[in-house]
C-alpha cells in the first residue's frame, strides 16, 4: 500500500527530533526472488527486460518502501530512473512481479554489468522508527552486435552507362559494435539490371567492428535511368548464439549511353582478291549521340586488312552510317563466312571532356568462290558461237562425204 502523508510526516520529524536511530540489522530486508533477465545475452543497441519478485526475508512488515534502479553509464544514462513507492511490504514473497525495461546503447562495451536495485523503507523498532535499505544487484553480459552493410565503392563509377558491361565494387562493412560471424551476402539484379559475374554469394568467416571486405562484380544496364543491386545478407554474433538477416537496396544512377547494331552491304569479296572493299552499316540504338566516332576492323585468316580504319563525325540516336574497309582475299581460301570484329571508340555529350567511350559488335564478311563473278552474257555467246560452229562442222563433213560418193559413181 502507498505510505500515507500523515506517516511521511511523522517519519521526517521523528529524524529531525533524533528519534529514528541508525539502520543496522534492519537493513537488507529485501532480496530478489524469481529473477530473469532477457535476453540473454543482452545485445547492445537493443533493450534488456528484468523480471523479479521481492522476498521479505523479516518475520514483520515494512513500511514507506520505495524501489530504485541504478546502473553505471551508459547502461543507465539518468541513476537512479523509475523510482517507485511500494508502500507496505509484507513478510514472505511479495505476490506481484516488477518489469523493468533498459535500452541498451550499441556503443555499449562488451562485458558484464550490473543494475542494482535499492529499496529504502522504514521499520518500528523497540527504539523507534527506524530507515534502512536494501541493495539488490542483478548483473548480466552484454555482447556488442554486429550489422552488415552492403554498399557501391566512391560510391559507384563516375557513371554507370546502359547497354555496356561494366565493374562495380562491393563494400561489405561491419557497421555494428560486435565481430560478425560467417556473414553470407547474395546479391541479385533490380528492373534493368544483369549480373554478368559467375559469382553472386560472398561469404565472409569474421568481420570485426567497422571493417570492410571489398568483392567485385560484373553488371550491365539497360536503358533505365536507375536500377538496384539487392543484397541479403546473413550473419551470427561473436559467440554463434544468434543469428542475423537483412535485405538491402543498393541504389545504381545509370546514365544514358549510344549502342550500335551491325549489318553488312552487298559485296562479297572473293578468293585471292585484292584490296577489296568490305561495305558495312552502323546505326546507332542507343539513347544518347555518339560523336568522333573512330570505327577498327579486325579480321582473321584469309582476311588481311588493308585499310581497317573509318571515322564517322557524329551518328545521332536512331541514325546509321555507311563505312567502307578494304581487305585482301587469300588465294587459297575456302568460300564461306569468315567472322570479323568492329572495336568502336567514340565520345558522348554526357561524358567528361575527355572521356573516351568503346565497345566492340562482332559480324562475318561473305567470301565468294572467283568462278561466282563471271557475266552470264559472255557465256550465252560462247555457247550460241559454240553451237553454230559444231553445226557448220557437220555440214562440212556431209558435204565432203556426198561429194565423195558422187566420184566414185562417175568412174
Amino acid at each position: 500500500m502507498r505510505i500515507q502523508p500523515f506517516l511521511w510526516a511523522f517519519v521526517a520529524l521523528a529524524v529531525i527530533g533524533g528519534s529514528v536511530s541508525a539502520a543496522s540489522t534492519y537493513d537488507n530486508a529485501l532480496s530478489l526472488a524469481n529473477v530473469s533477465v532477457s535476453p540473454n545475452p543482452v545485445l547492445g543497441g537493443g533493450d534488456v527486460h528484468i523480471k523479479f519478485r521481492l522476498y521479505n526475508t523479516f518475520n514483520y512488515n515494512i513500511y514507506g518502501t520505495t524501489l530504485q534502479p541504478s546502473g553505471t553509464y551508459p547502461l543507465l544514462n539518468v541513476s537512479p530512473q523509475n523510482s517507485i513507492v511500494l508502500g507496505q511490504v509484507s513478510s514472505g514473497f511479495s505476490s506481484s512481479y516488477y518489469n523493468y525495461t533498459f535500452a541498451v546503447p550499441n556503443t555499449t562495451t562488451a562485458g558484464s554489468y550490473t543494475v542494482t536495485f535499492t529499496a529504502t523503507y522504514f521499520v518500528y523498532a523497540a527504539t523507534g522508527t527506524v530507515i534502512a535499505t536494501s541493495a539488490m544487484p542483478v548483473t548480466f553480459y552484454v555482447q556488442n552486435k554486429p550489422s552488415i552493410t552492403v554498399t557501391l565503392a566512391n560510391p559507384q563509377p563516375a557513371a554507370l552507362y546502359s547497354g555496356y558491361n561494366q565493374s562495380v565494387s562491393l563494400h561489405i562493412q561491419n557497421t555494428g559494435y560486435g565481430t560478425a560471424r560467417n556473414v553470407t551476402v547474395s546479391v541479385s539484379p533490380g528492373p534493368g539490371l544483369d549480373i554478368l559475374s559467375s559469382v553472386t554469394t560472398f561469404f565472409i568467416s569474421n568481420l570485426t567492428h567497422n571493417s570492410t571486405v571489398t568483392e567485385p562484380l560484373l553488371i550491365s544496364a539497360h536503358n533505365t535511368s536507375s536500377t538496384s543491386i539487392i543484397a541479403d545478407a546473413s550473419f551470427y554474433s561473436s559467440t554463434l548464439q544468434q543469428r542475423f538477416s537483412s535485405t538491402q537496396s543498393v541504389n545504381l544512377s545509370v546514365s544514358p549511353s549510344a549502342q550500335f547494331a551491325i549489318s553488312s552491304g552487298d559485296t562479297e569479296p572473293k578468293v585471292g582478291a585484292v584490296d577489296v572493299p568490305v561495305h558495312m552499316k552502323v546505326t546507332n540504338t542507343g539513347t544518347a549521340q555518339a560523336r568522333q566516332m573512330q570505327l577498327n576492323l579486325q579480321t582473321s585468316y584469309p582476311l588481311t586488312p588493308v585499310a581497317s580504319t573509318a571515322y564517322v563525325n557524329s551518328l545521332e540516336p536512331g541514325a546509321s552510317a555507311n563505312v567502307t574497309f578494304l581487305v585482301n582475299i587469300d588465294t587459297a581460301a575456302v568460300p564461306g563466312n569468315y567472322p570479323v570484329t568492329l572495336y568502336e571508340q567514340w565520345k558522348q555529350p554526357n561524358g567528361a571532356v575527355n572521356q573516351q567511350f568503346s565497345g566492340s559488335d562482332n559480324y562475318f564478311v561473305t567470301v565468294a568462290n572467283p568462278g561466282y563473278g563471271i557475266p552470264l552474257l559472255p557465256i550465252a555467246a560462247v555457247a550460241i558461237i559454240a553451237v553454230i560452229a559444231a553445226r557448220f562442222y557437220m555440214a562440212r563433213k556431209s558435204a565432203k562425204g556426198k561429194n565423195g560418193k558422187a566420184e566414185k559413181a562417175k568412174k
